[in-house]
């Protein structure tokens, strides 16, 4: 049953009897990889409220549970909250934490907790899961086409825009349905859909960030323009559902940031390939530059991600979507590619068509 303290809500309350006779006060959180952030971002969404906790409700400590097919989300969702200042445990979903889960010993009472007022649901009746689910997607990326949404959500298209449609009905959106009058009836064009504040809100509420909280760590690390780039980006997820057919891409965020690598991916995913737990990481090369520092710049993205994905015990896609002229000249940042790594290097319009990733070696698009 959601409970709150002082307007700021969590999803429950138990007192856990981690020694006998000895009860924590442990406020609960349950959140999923499915709700379209990335893990350290969530975590942030989460820290937003601990202080509320330390004011109100002295002794108290909190627990997650993530709901996670695979390692890798839940333990960044843990590293995110180290260095709280409450107790924290952070478990899959369904399993409570022993007292060694905790990152801090918790204050233990020698009775069950109080009990916290009961918090109205957030959640409008009006709204569905998909809805919802499309809703963050937007939210996260601020505008975007429906071919955008529906990539960051996984759905298809028609479902994208059918709910898409339903938020908008509901004032959580806008949509350019028409084309502007200067449009070049050449062109065609395709509409956009705008976040309006009451959507952000709701989407904040439901990363349980409270209300009247600064909180902008859920927004795309980059503001790219309407460009080529900022769509591959954005599209990369959808791109390799239809390459690999047989991979499993569990979720997938555009412009993110990693802490402590100082480096943004132009986009992330992760999901299970060959049987392994794997990150997807994407590159998007449009030039500007001579082929000396393209190949430079490539090779010094290269080896983070792999000194990330050794870190976190994960299996790598590397791809690299780029001109034809660029990726020719970023080829040489991929001699020696190591166990469990593969990359792949292709021109950016070859949406859908990307080369099956082999591992220890680079493949490289024909065209490139």
């Amino acid at each position: 049953m959601p409970v709150h303290i002082k307007g700021t809500t969590f999803d429950g309350l138990e007192s856990i009897e981690v020694q006998p006779g000895q009860w924590t006060d442990t406020f609960v959180y349950s959140i999923s990889y499915k709700d379209g952030l990335p893990p350290w971002d969530y975590a942030r969404a989460l820290q937003t409220n601990i202080p509320i906790l330390c004011k109100y409700r002295r002794g108290a400590s909190l627990w997650v549970q993530v709901d996670s097919p695979g390692k890798w989300y839940l333990e960044q969702v843990r590293n995110g909250l180290q260095g709280s200042p409450i107790a924290v445990a952070v478990t899959q979903k369904g399993i409570e934490p022993e007292l060694y889960d905790f990152s801090l010993f918790p204050i233990k009472f020698p009775r069950p907790s109080r009990q916290a007022p009961e918090a109205p649901d957030w959640h409008p009746e009006t709204v569905s899961d998909d809805a919802l689910h499309v809703l963050r997607a937007l939210v996260r990326i601020k505008e975007g086409y429906t071919a955008e949404i529906a990539s960051l959500a996984g759905f298809g298209k028609w479902k994208t825009r059918e709910r898409l449609k339903d938020l908008v009905e509901q004032g959580f959106l806008s949509h350019n349905a028409n084309p502007p009058k200067d449009w070049n009836p050449k062109k065609q064009y395709y509409p956009i859909w705008q976040v309006k504040r009451k959507g952000t809100s709701l989407a904040l509420r439901s990363w349980r960030v409270s209300s009247g909280v600064k909180f902008s760590a859920y927004k795309e690390r980059r503001k790219n323009p309407n460009s080529r780039h900022r769509r591959t980006s954005r599209l990369f997820m959808d791109s390799m559902r239809k390459s690999w057919r047989g991979t499993e891409i569990w979720a997938g965020w555009s412009e993110v940031q990693i802490p402590g690598l100082r480096t943004a991916p132009d986009a992330l995913a992760w999901g299970r390939f060959d049987g392994q737990e794997t990150l997807f990481w994407l590159e998007v090369e449009g030039g500007g530059t001579s082929g000396k520092k393209i190949m430079e710049r490539s090779a010094k993205r290269f080896r983070k991600a792999i000194l990330y994905a050794k870190e976190n015990n994960l299996s790598l896609v590397f791809v690299l979507l780029a001109k034809p002229w660029t990726g020719k000249a970023a080829r040489l940042a991929f001699i020696g590619v190591p166990e469990y790594t593969a990359v792949i290097v292709a021109d950016w319009k070859k949406f859908g068509k990307l080369s099956v990733p082999q591992w220890e070696r680079a493949v490289l698009s024909m065209t490139v």
